[in-house]
């Protein structure tokens, strides 16, 4: 099967790891492996009549995804895209969206894939730092030539014939830039490679028992359900392994809806849900839980944010199917994705514990205390090069630093006990403080200001800003602090909580803000919004 599987793609997914070099350094790497993301549409030609993609009422075979690409990719190749150029790909989950992803891909393109939840702010900030030669939205925006998704809709369901042509390039060619939360201003663009793309997919089916030439012709497909964005690092991963395996893929069709996610389990007999812990908490607590046959659903893979013990029991008795397969994947968009992951039998039982390295990844603890807790550090052959205009993200041997506290126990799990940087993950977006403070500290009448993460039981953290109003000046009031947070900042880093006051934030011994007695002040006095100024 492997033989003919090769034979038939010219793709060869090794198990054997060698040793390498990676942007100049020392790295482990699979020694058989794909060289360019493209390659990927070849795995999928092996099932073209299996269904695909469905929203609402719009099913695509894999044929029909391919030649829909092979349209969209024509188009933009008449818009001038070609291999090296970047493209902003803005917008909601769609099948545009998605099938505008592969289109860039088979020209060789560079898909920047934005938040649609950026202010005006931010957009024009990030088009003027990524500088894309073309952006797909329907987002106006000014400073680059701009496809609406209409047209791209149009030539997906067009159906007219198309040849795929992919372009040639090499796996240290950019594929991807991907955006995390910049700790001090704007999200950082994350330049990804061919090889990062590839290696962390490797990662995963390997993991998973389900590299494309060790699949029988006859594998069944998993129906996957698409909840989680598309342009984060999870739903690149999901609809991408879903794409590897011939599997189905299952998209809202509009914003999150738990009767919805409810429902299309029910009538699409969805095998795997990914989702964030928000998404989860609300489907278990819809009142069509209790009417819905959700007895195909067999896995629940949880991304975001950390997932309490109390969530895997409500899910395990939701979910029959579900019971310990509750398992936990540990990456971020820094180190080009999965560097430790465990099955529910593995985790149940030990709090923050998130799973073993992979197998090309290497996990060490940074000055680690008394206790063995430290930041957490990783180094994989699949971590981006740079940020764009910022620089290398990793130190001279390879390591780059997660922002995550945590330890390895004795048997070389890794766990994750908190944060070494100060980010809320507020419904499963990473949110930097700062970036909210230096914001309000635009204000003339503001004199300090400190953001801290709240305890909410549906988003699992919301946003508290603490504002102190300078002494001779007139308060400005919640309204206008808000008003001034939508000029600047994401939809989802407007604070949730206020607490406008006049008193100094409180100190630590070396005369930084104390966040924690800040949050310990602010919890005392309930946790809701305060005018006291």
């Amino acid at each position: 099967m492997v033989e003919a599987t090769a034979e038939r793609t010219g793709i060869v997914w090794g198990r054997e790891v060698v040793e390498g070099t990676v942007h100049g350094r020392h790295s482990l790497m699979y020694k058989d492996r794909p060289q360019s993301v493209n390659q990927f549409l070849l795995e999928a030609r092996r099932w073209p009549d299996r269904e695909f993609l469905v929203q609402g009422q719009r099913r695509l075979t894999y044929s029909d995804h391919e030649e829909a690409v092979a349209r969209v990719a024509a188009r933009l190749a008449a818009y001038g895209i070609s291999a090296g150029d970047r493209v902003l790909l803005l917008g909601f989950n769609s099948i545009e969206w998605y099938v505008s992803f592969w289109a860039l891909h088979s020209l060789g393109a560079v898909a920047a894939l934005g938040n649609p939840w950026w202010s005006d702010h931010e957009i024009t900030a990030l088009v003027e730092k990524i500088q894309p030669k073309l952006a797909i939205t329907d987002v106006d925006i000014r400073a680059v030539s701009r496809v609406p998704m209409a047209e791209i809709r149009h030539l997906v369901d067009s159906g007219e014939p198309a040849e795929l042509l992919l372009a040639e390039v090499d796996e240290s060619d950019d594929s991807i830039i991907m955006f995390s939360s910049g700790t001090t201003g704007l999200p950082k663009a994350i330049l990804v490679s061919q090889r990062s793309v590839i290696g962390n997919m490797h990662n995963l089916l390997a993991m998973t028992n389900r590299l494309p030439n060790e699949l029988p012709e006859d594998f069944e497909p998993t129906t996957s359900m698409q909840s989680v964005p598309l342009f984060h690092l999870a739903g690149v991963q999901t609809s991408i392994a879903t794409l590897l395996q011939g599997g189905k893929l299952v998209m809202l069709d509009g914003k999150f809806d738990p009767a919805e996610v409810l429902r299309l389990i029910e009538v699409e007999k969805v095998r795997s849900w990914g989702a964030i812990p928000t998404m989860v908490s609300r489907v278990l607590e819809h009142p069509d839980l209790k009417i819905r046959d959700v007895s195909t659903l067999a896995s629940v893979p949880i991304g975001g944010s950390a997932v309490p013990g109390e969530l895997r029991d409500r899910i395990s008795a939701a979910f029959p199917a579900v019971k310990k397969r509750i398992g936990s994947l540990y990456g971020l968009t820094e180190t080009g994705g999965l560097l430790a992951a465990a099955s529910g039998r593995e985790i149940s039982g030990h709090p923050g514990r998130v799973g073993k390295p992979l197998a090309v990844v290497e996990v060490k603890i940074a000055n680690p205390d008394e206790t063995g807790e430290g930041e957490i550090m990783g180094r994989t052959p699949n971590a981006p090069e740079a940020v764009l205009g910022e620089g290398p993200l990793e130190d001279a041997e390879g390591w780059i630093a997660s922002g995550d506290l945590g330890r390895i126990d004795e048997e070389g799990y890794l766990y994750v006990t908190g944060r070494a940087k100060e980010i809320i993950i507020r419904g499963g977006e990473n949110i930097a403080t700062a970036n909210i403070e230096n914001t309000l500290l635009r204000h003339p009448n503001v004199a300090d200001a400190g953001v801290v993460a709240l305890p909410d039981r549906d988003l699992g953290e919301k946003v508290g800003a603490v504002v102190v109003i300078r002494p001779e000046a007139d308060a400005p009031d919640a309204k206008a602090l808000a008003e001034l947070c939508r000029e600047y900042l994401a939809r989802y880093e407007m604070p949730d909580t206020w607490w406008i006051r006049r008193e100094a934030l409180p100190m630590n011994a070396i005369g930084k803000m104390s966040k924690k007695e800040l949050i310990a002040q602010w919890t005392n006095r309930g946790g809701e919004s305060l005018f006291e100024a």
